[in-house]
């Protein structure tokens, strides 16, 4: 707790829960339903024909919405702790991520040891290191199947070491996400067509950040926003995913950009997005994520029957006992980093707040 850069009469702290963005939350469940459809239909159950053609982005799509959303979040986390405090913690942001992220994947990886242990898949262990270091996207590490779907993951944690060090360095952020932006969907057009390309995630990442801190970006979707064009968005994200185009697919972080935030101008796709179950599934994503692929797997992967529905109660107990209080608790320790580091510095913490820019 401290005062706040922006008014001294008031006490704030930068690690407080925040108010919830019901319509994010609502995209987080249909992302996630995304990567549940595609994975079940095109992997578990084999559907063919059209229906199994249909479903196999979907899971991608799911993806990608959740990369946009990330870096939209984490950027405007950092914007509110700049505004209020006057300056980022990056210690206490790396600590936040660490207990928000490490605890549910590390319950998630004893699992599979348990699971494989005991004979009931077909597993290999060594991915576990690859899955651990972040690697899974760079294909040079050998990532099963079981823990392949945390290239996500590596692709969030490795911008995150850069773009928090970044933004306490830079005072024109939005320029130079824009500029990151253009530069990797240039790099992504000159190399071979890859639908699950590092450049795509990270551009579309930098695009939720772009939005979170640009206003000039959320003014012109706000101005441009309409069902129209929101159906047009929804339509081509589809299309691409699902005959990829080397030229098209580039337009993915605009697309998703329409796609996630249109609908705060459009009333009847906002009321859908703040509906309760969407907001329920979204709440617990991470999880579901996380755990859904121990289940999705092919039949052959399978030495006894995981019931599926065993599913839902591994979300609920990974999110109420590990990763809920996880995140609490990295709230705190972050705060008390901060602190540490505002007692330790050569001003008085008063001081040391109104020495800010923000001032």
């Amino acid at each position: 707790m401290r005062l706040c850069a922006r008014d001294r009469r008031l006490v704030c702290s930068v690690t407080a829960p925040i108010q919830r963005d019901r319509m994010i939350d609502g995209y987080r469940g249909v992302a996630v339903l995304g990567v549940i459809v595609g994975h079940a239909l095109a992997y578990h159950y084999s559907v063919p024909h059209l229906l199994g053609r249909l479903a196999g982005p979907a899971a991608g799509m799911g993806v990608q919405l959740f990369f946009a959303i990330s870096g939209y979040i984490i950027t405007s986390l950092l914007l509110k702790e700049d505004h209020e405090v006057g300056s980022v913690s990056i210690p206490a942001f790396y600590i936040r991520r660490c207990f928000r992220i490490l605890p549910p994947l590390f319950i998630y990886y004893l699992s599979l040891v348990v699971f494989h242990a005991f004979g009931a898949i077909q597993f290999a262990p060594r991915s576990i290191a690859s899955s651990a270091a972040f690697t899974c996207n760079t294909g040079l590490t050998e990532c099963d199947w079981f823990v392949a779907h945390t290239w996500s993951l590596a692709v969030e944690e490795q911008y995150y070491l850069v773009w928090p060090l970044l933004f306490t360095l830079l005072s024109r952020r939005a320029l130079f996400l824009a500029v990151a932006v253009a530069l990797m969907l240039g790099s992504f057009l000159v190399l071979p067509l890859q639908p699950n390309s590092n450049w795509i995630a990270f551009s579309s990442i930098a695009a939720g950040a772009l939005y979170a801190a640009s206003t000039r970006v959320r003014n012109v979707l706000t101005a441009v926003s309409s069902y129209w064009l929101f159906a047009a968005a929804v339509i081509a994200f589809s299309a691409i995913n699902l005959y990829p185009m080397h030229a098209l697919f580039a337009c993915t972080p605009a697309l998703i950009l329409l796609i996630l935030f249109a609908p705060r101008q459009l009333p009847l796709i906002r009321s859908l997005l703040e509906s309760s179950t969407l907001n329920a599934i979204g709440l617990v994503s991470y999880s579901l994520y996380l755990w859904q692929q121990l289940f999705l797997a092919r039949p052959e992967r399978y030495f006894v029957h995981l019931p599926l529905a065993a599913l839902p109660i591994l979300v609920a107990l990974s999110y109420f006992l590990v990763e809920k209080p996880f995140s609490r608790l990295g709230r705190v320790a972050s705060e008390a980093v901060r602190r540490s580091i505002a007692r330790e510095s050569k001003y008085p913490e008063n001081e040391w707040v109104r020495s800010r820019r923000y001032l």
